[in-house]
């Protein structure tokens, strides 16, 4: 019985590590999160910046656009150019905006992950490229998803003993 109670005081102790661990890791990677200043090139259609934070490799802004131009806005892009210190171009993010009617608002998220940013300008573009206009949807079929699964049994079938730390052990 002492060793069992022993037993269930280690395993207690590792899940509390566990959620200690996960706590302390989510609040370092929040607080490494600062502020930064973005600068829009556009007064027509207004947007308002609502939070942009970046590191040192990545970053978001979350903003609201609000059709102040007196015409409906279809298809357009909100483009984020993010510059290096040398005022070179390092990254290029977008936002599609659907439709906008006047006096109507919309907001948006563009996540962007570059290192080195200096400074990031927020502008209005017909255009995006390819890749964002047209996504590309995979979808499996029956076969292929059986056929995953066989290749992935095979796999494990022919494992050496004590392959990946002892996790399939047969």
């Amino acid at each position: 019985m002492d060793k069992f109670k022993k037993y269930l005081k280690y395993a207690l102790l590792l899940v509390l590590l566990f959620i200690f661990v996960s706590i302390m890791s989510k609040l370092i990677i929040i607080s490494m999160y600062k502020p930064k200043e973005c600068k829009v090139l556009f007064e027509n259609p207004k947007i308002e910046i609502i939070d942009s934070k970046a590191t040192n490799a990545n970053g978001y802004i979350y903003g609201c656009i609000t059709n102040t131009t007196g015409s409906t806005i279809e298809n357009k892009f909100i483009k984020l150019d993010c510059y290096s210190e040398y005022d070179n171009n390092i990254n290029t993010g977008y936002a599609q905006i659907f439709k906008l009617e006047p006096d109507e608002s919309q907001y948006f998220t563009i996540k962007y992950k570059c290192q080195g940013t200096e400074r990031v300008e927020i502008s209005m573009s017909d255009t995006a490229p390819d890749y964002l206009l047209n996504p590309i949807d995979i979808e499996l079929t029956q076969t292929q998803k059986m056929a995953l699964l066989a290749g992935g049994l095979i796999v494990i079938y022919y494992m050496p003993v004590g392959y990946l730390f002892g996790l399939f052990p047969f």
